[in-house]
């Protein structure tokens, strides 16, 4: 590891596909003993965490953008720059909160909102392409706080014949990596997705499993009124509808082998309307519903395991994260179907807020682009080769 690998204290911002605000986190992030070039090992400490949530409308029209699939070239040249404006915000009020200032910190990781992610090859206008937007220009950012900015995290990595995704498996190599423990890192946000971690400490697989909570949460608010199935306590006191699981479980994506990634593009409104139509017309109840559709991501993500991940590594530890982490009900049907034994655990077992694990990714990935590391990992992205992601803004 070269020897001018400092502490820095960065800032790690990200909206994922809940839409439901920024995530906004300062860490003290240094170099560990035994860190390498070719694998880092770093110490992190949260210093301050704050959640910035978007002004109500502002939410509605995102959501309601994304889901249509279609923007005009006006609508998504503004939203970029407003974006930013946005996440510029979520940093001053992350620094007003923690009693701190600009000069207190030396770097900001900004992943943006995606609006869109299309990583298979298609032809456009005769040219092959393969496409991910992030939106929040880094520009506007830099020059709202006055401190260097580093976002696209995806673009390179797709650039080289890549995913673009799941780049959360450099952190989990990162943070869990020295335990040459083989574990499946299992985030359950909107979209479920696994790092697998095997016995040597290396990521071996990473890629997304299907869906996570966004069709739960879409399908409690419709028939519940409610912004999730807290605690999975809806779907606990419904019944499995089998078949229909069954018939869920047909799904193209579920069958396609890895590096692969999806989400609201496969999984989103028009997909879990079409599932609410489908239970009108079937008269399945609401708690059979919730508990079917909790079940769809339990077992896709345990399904994943058998065909794709236990012919390689045996995993006996999960460490989960993200909203599905609170999901009692997810978590009993998860050990359910998994096949074998296996040991849950949370990232707090491990001193990691999984509240602010996606915004500690992105302050990992700029510290490490900060240094020229490279920082995506080829054998879960399908990438031809290790690069640096990221392109740095200077205010």
């Amino acid at each position: 590891m070269p020897s001018r690998l400092k502490a820095l204290n960065v800032i790690g911002l990200n909206s994922g596909t809940s839409m439901d605000g920024i995530d906004a986190a300062l860490f003290r992030i240094a170099p560990d003993n035994g860190c390498t070039a070719n694998k880092p090992r770093l110490t992190t400490e949260m210093l301050a965490s704050d959640l910035y949530e978007f002004e109500p409308d502002f939410q509605k029209k995102l959501k309601n953008l994304v889901a249509k699939g279609q923007a005009s070239l006006n609508e998504t040249c503004r939203l970029n720059v407003a974006i930013a404006e946005v996440f510029a915000a979520a940093v001053h009020q992350l620094l007003k909160k923690a009693h701190l200032t600009s000069a207190d910190v030396d770097l900001i990781g900004s992943h943006g909102q995606t609006i869109w992610h299309a990583p298979e090859y298609k032809s456009f206008w005769g040219v092959p392409t393969r496409a991910t937007m992030q939106l929040g220009d880094s520009s506007v950012i830099a020059a709202r706080t006055g401190l260097p900015v580093i976002s696209d995290f995806r673009v390179k990595d797709m650039a080289y014949g890549g995913q673009g995704a799941p780049l959360v498996a450099f952190a989990d190599e990162v943070l869990f990596g020295h335990e040459s423990v083989a574990s499946g890192i299992l985030n359950i946000g909107g979209i479920a997705n696994i790092t697998v971690i095997d016995n040597s400490g290396q990521a071996v697989m990473a890629f997304d499993t299907g869906p996570g909570n966004m069709i739960m949460d879409h399908a409690a608010k419709i028939l519940f009124g409610a912004e999730c199935d807290f605690n999975g306590n809806f779907a606990a006191k419904g019944k499995i509808n089998q078949a229909w699981l069954n018939e869920l479980m047909k799904h193209p994506y579920f069958q396609t082998k890895p590096p692969k990634t999806t989400g609201r593009e496969d999984f989103g409104k028009q997909f879990a309307d079409s599932l609410l139509s489908y239970i009108e017309k079937e008269n399945i109840s609401r708690e059979d519903t919730l508990a079917t559709l909790t079940a769809l991501t339990a077992k896709s993500i345990a399904q994943s395991y058998k065909d794709f991940i236990a012919p390689q590594v045996s995993i006996k530890r999960l460490v989960l994260g993200g909203g599905g982490a609170e999901n009692a009900t997810l978590k009993r049907m998860l050990t359910e179907f998994w096949p074998g034994e296996v040991s849950i655990h949370r990232h707090e077992d491990f001193g990691i807020s999984t509240k602010f694990k996606e915004a500690l990714l992105f302050a990992i990935l700029a510290y490490t682009t900060h240094f020229g590391i490279a920082n995506n990992v080829p054998s879960c992205t399908g990438a031809t080769r290790k690069v640096s992601l990221g392109t740095i803004c200077l205010p």
